[in-house]
C-alpha cells in the first residue's frame, strides 16, 4: 500500500483496523440489558419484552450495521 496525504498534507502509511465483532456488540448488548432492566421499573414487564425490547434489539442492529458500514467508508485512503 502506498502512502496518502492527511488533511493536514503530511505523508502517512495507512493503517488496517481490525473489527472485532466481540468488543464493538458487548457495550451495546449491556446498553439495551441495562435500558430492559430500567424500564420494566417504570412499564409492565410484558410490555417491556413483548414490545420495547424487539424495537430495541431491531434498531441497535440496524444502526451498528450503517455504523459498521460508514465508518468501514470512512477509512478508505
Amino acid at each position: 500500500m502506498g502512502r496518502y496525504l492527511n488533511d493536514y498534507g503530511r505523508a502517512v502509511e495507512p493503517t488496517s483496523m481490525e473489527y472485532d465483532f466481540t468488543r464493538s456488540v458487548a457495550p451495546l448488548v449491556a446498553i439495551v440489558a441495562v435500558a430492559t432492566v430500567a424500564l420494566t421499573a417504570v412499564m409492565t414487564p410484558s410490555t417491556v419484552f413483548m414490545m420495547v425490547l424487539p424495537s430495541m434489539i431491531v434498531f441497535s442492529v440496524v444502526a451498528f450495521f450503517l455504523g459498521m458500514k460508514h465508518g468501514e467508508f470512512r477509512a478508505r485512503p
